[in-house]
C-alpha cells in the first residue's frame, strides 16, 4: 500500500464473504487516478470473509484489512477502520454495494471544488429507496431537530467524506448504528459545513443487516437512536 494516500476509505464488513471480489474490483476500477487506500475491516464475521480477504488482498494493493475478533457493532467497525486510516481525506461507506463505490469518489471530487474543504463534511442523498425506508428517515430527520436542535437530513446515507481533522472531534463514538448521526452532530457542533452528493440506494446484493432484518428489529433500531438523541443532546453522553 502506498504510504501516504489522499483518500482513505473505511468498509465495515461482517459476513460479506460473498461480495468481497466484487467490492474489490469496483473500488479498482472507480478509484483508477486517485491515490487511495481501502480498509475493509472484518467486523467479528462468522463466515469465510477473513479467508477470502486473505486469499483476494494481495492482488490490490490498494487494499488492506483490518479484523475486529468480536461484532460489537456497526459504529465500532467503522472508528476502528478511520483510526487505522493514513489518508488526508476519510471516508465510510458499506460494504453490501447499496452504495455505489464511485459515489466515494464523486464525493471527494465535490469535496476538492468546495471552499475551505477542511472544514466540510460531503454525504450522500439517497434515491429509489421504499417509501417506509424514507418514512424512517424523515422521523430520525424529525427526532435530531427535536432533541439535538440540529438539522440533519439523511443521516444514515453513505458515502460520508471529510478531512481527518474531524477525527479528532470523534471521541467517544457509540459503537452500533448510532455512529453516523454521532459524527454529523459533532460536525455541526464544531462549525463544519455538509455538501450533498446524489446517490442511488437499491436493494444489498451481499452481506447481513443487523438492523433492518425484521420490523421488529427496526422498530429496536429506532427507539434506540431516539434514546441515544436525547442523551446526546441533553449533554449526557461522554
Amino acid at each position: 500500500m502506498m504510504s501516504q494516500p489522499l483518500l482513505s476509505v473505511v468498509l465495515p464488513c461482517y459476513n460479506e464473504a460473498e461480495g468481497v471480489a466484487e467490492i474489490l474490483r469496483r473500488f479498482k476500477e472507480a478509484g483508477q487516478g486517485v491515490e487511495f487506500e481501502l480498509i475493509l475491516v472484518d467486523n467479528g464475521s462468522t463466515d469465510n470473509t477473513a479467508e477470502v480477504m486473505a486469499e483476494l488482498l494481495p492482488s490490490y494493493p490498494f487494499a488492506g484489512c483490518v479484523r475486529i475478533a468480536e461484532n460489537k457493532g456497526y459504529g465500532d467497525g467503522v472508528f476502528t477502520g478511520l483510526r487505522e486510516a493514513r489518508g488526508e481525506v476519510l471516508a465510510w461507506s458499506h460494504a453490501d454495494l447499496q452504495t455505489d463505490p464511485a459515489d466515494v469518489f464523486r464525493a471527494l471530487d465535490l469535496y476538492r471544488r468546495m471552499p475551505d474543504p477542511q472544514r466540510l463534511l460531503v454525504k450522500g442523498i439517497r434515491h429509489g429507496r421504499r417509501l417506509s425506508e424514507r418514512v424512517v428517515s424523515w422521523g430520525m430527520k424529525v427526532a435530531a431537530l427535536v432533541l439535538l436542535r440540529r438539522w440533519m437530513t439523511e443521516i444514515n446515507a453513505q458515502p460520508k467524506l471529510f478531512h481527518r481533522d474531524l477525527l479528532e472531534r470523534i471521541s467517544h463514538p457509540p459503537v452500533d448504528f448510532n455512529f453516523d448521526v454521532y459524527v454529523l452532530y459533532r460536525a455541526r457542533r464544531f462549525g463544519w459545513r455538509f455538501a450533498g452528493v446524489h446517490v442511488r440506494f437499491p436493494p444489498r446484493q451481499y452481506g447481513q443487516s443487523n438492523w433492518a432484518a425484521t420490523w421488529r428489529s427496526k422498530v429496536r433500531t429506532i427507539l434506540r437512536s431516539i434514546r441515544f438523541m436525547f442523551r446526546l443532546g441533553a449533554g449526557l453522553w461522554p
